[in-house]
Parts: structure tokens; sequence; C-alpha cells
């Protein structure tokens, strides 16, 4: 397998094989899984640490969700993050996901049970009509202010993405998953009330695809050969930072646009809004990118060597305009 992984014509081939596999169904989806792969208590770790990424970089305040109404899209198997947002004050939150991961309904009560003992009795005053409990010491959730739809990407009308419905959008790891970004993000603002607001957190990563021959490999490849042997599973779009500059500056009256990633490397805590020579990179950094670009396909072979370097970031987009634009 190390072989394949790195030579680049068997590399894409297997990928290929992957989506044949899948789309003839004798293969399923890998999106949005985790109820196979992480204990309860990992996921509760995980949803907890998600929730307050979220305040850290989005919200002003500790009430700051008090009364909104929130779309999280791409939740996956687990609701706990829109569990811990309405116990946060959130007056609803409705989940948007493009695939149908495979759920483990017996460890997702687990992880519902763990949250809600976790909180605090105002919290749990917050949730008591949106949880019960099962004989087992688990706990399902259920309630008209919190609802979760699948099969349903965001790229495509749906009536859950009626206008003026939402004062927050969120995402975690999941805008580089859409199809079609732009169309994806034009629907999501044509949600948004007036002065609504996205918190979005993008990976650009190649998602371990081609990463043993180089962390960007993945952008020297004709866009036709990369649609093939990255859709739909796990559906790569390719997107980087250029382009959420643009939409977020476009559409909203103000933008905070956090650098987390360089490379392969872990996130940079805290995230911050600029990228630091000899903090968060150094010249090895820079020979790496420099190495690649002569082979990359437009558009990447135009963007800086720093938008290049940047693999991951938290896009916080305010004030949605009165007079935005949608295709």
């Amino acid at each position: 397998m190390d072989v394949i992984d790195r030579t680049p014509l068997l590399a894409a081939l297997n990928y290929a094989k992957g989506q044949m596999l899948y789309r003839f169904g004798l293969a399923r989806h890998r999106s949005g899984s985790t109820g196979y792969s992480i204990s309860a208590e990992q996921m509760v770790r995980y949803v907890v640490l998600v929730a307050q990424d979220y305040l850290r970089y989005g919200a002003d305040d500790d009430g700051y969700l008090t009364g909104k109404r929130i779309l999280e899209v791409g939740p996956g198997d687990n609701l706990g993050v829109a569990l811990m947002l309405l116990a946060m004050g959130a007056e609803s939150v409705t989940c948007l996901d493009g695939f149908a991961p495979r759920s483990n309904e017996y460890k997702n009560r687990q992880v519902y049970a763990a949250l809600y003992q976790a909180m605090t009795e105002e919290q749990r005053i917050s949730v008591k009509d949106i949880v019960r409990e099962d004989s087992a010491g688990g706990m399902a959730v259920f309630g008209k202010r919190l609802v979760a739809y699948y099969e349903a990407p965001v790229e495509r009308r749906h009536p859950a993405l009626a206008p003026d419905s939402y004062d927050v959008i969120i995402s975690r790891a999941v805008l580089e998953h859409l199809a079609d970004v732009r169309r994806g993000w034009a629907n999501m603002v044509r949600s948004l009330k007036a002065n609504g607001e996205m918190w979005h957190k993008v990976d650009f990563r190649s998602h371990k695809m081609f990463d043993r021959i180089h962390p960007l490999y993945f952008l020297t490849i004709d866009e036709r050969l990369w649609r093939l042997i990255s859709r739909p599973d796990p559906t790569l779009n390719r997107e980087r930072l250029p382009l959420y500059r643009e939409l977020s500056t476009r559409d909203f009256k103000s933008s905070k646009i956090y650098l987390t990633r360089v490379l392969d490397h872990d996130e940079i805590q805290p995230h911050t809004d600029h990228l630091i020579t000899g903090t968060h990179y150094t010249e090895e950094h820079l020979a790496v990118v420099r190495a690649i670009r002569p082979r990359l396909m437009e558009p990447f072979r135009a963007y800086t060597d720093t938008d290049l370097l940047t693999t991951g970031a938290f896009v916080i987009s305010r004030g949605k305009r009165a007079d935005v634009r949608l295709s």
C-alpha cells in the first residue's frame, strides 16, 4: 500500500476504484461517521471542545447565543453540538447534512446523557423540553427546537434553507466537502436574517489524498481528473482561503479570518489573523511550497506563499449586507 500511496498514477487509480465501489453501492460513504471510530467519552470531549471553539471565536460574550436561531451545516452522525448550543441559550438549532452517515444510536444516547450530566442546572432547564431519558441510562434528543435533515446538500434548495430563517449559520470541517462552494454559500446567505452571520471552520488539507507524495500535490491535478477521483466520497473541492476571503468581504459588512493550520502541522493555538515567519512557519515550509508551485494548476499557482501555506481557517462573517446579490 505504501508503494501505491507514493506513486501518483497508482494512487489516482486506487481513489477512482473507491469512487466506483461507492457509486455502485458496494461501499458506504465515510463522511460524518464518528460513532464507530471513537469512544463515547472521546465524543463528549470533542462536542464540548467544538461548542467552546464556536463561542471563543464567534461570540462576543457568554450570552451571545440567547434567543438565536441557528443552522448547523454538517452535524454528522451525532447532534451533541446542537444540544450544547441549545443549552447555551439558542432558541433553536436546525441541522442539515448532505450525507446520511452511519450512526451508532446506542453510543449517541450515552453521549447525550453524559453531556446533560455535565451541564449546569440552568443549562439543563434550557433543554429539558428536548431530552428524554431511556431505560438503559441513555438519552434521546427530539422536539421542534432541534431538527435534523440528512441527504440534503446545502448546495440544493431545501425547506430548511428558506429566506430570512437564521441568526447564525455554523459549520466545522464541512465546506471543503461541498460540490459547489459558491452555490452552497449563496444558499446559506439567502437563509440568513438581516444582519445575520456565519462561522465556518474550513480544512484546506488534502485529507490524505496524495499526501505521501507532497502535502499540496492534490493541487497539481487537472480539475476533471480531480472530480473523478474525489467525488462523491469524500467530495473534496480544493477551494482555499482566497475564495472565502472574497465571499465574506462581498456578502458581509465585516469579517474576521483566523488562520488555524500551516501545511500538515497541528492547529495553531490560539488561532491567528496573520502568519508570522519564525513563529508559525519557517523557510523550510516556504521551500515546500516553492518546490511544488511550478506544477500547480490555476488558480493555485497565482496564490501567495502564505495562502498556499495556510491549510485551515475559521471564517467569521458578520452583518449580512442588505444589498447582497446572490446568483
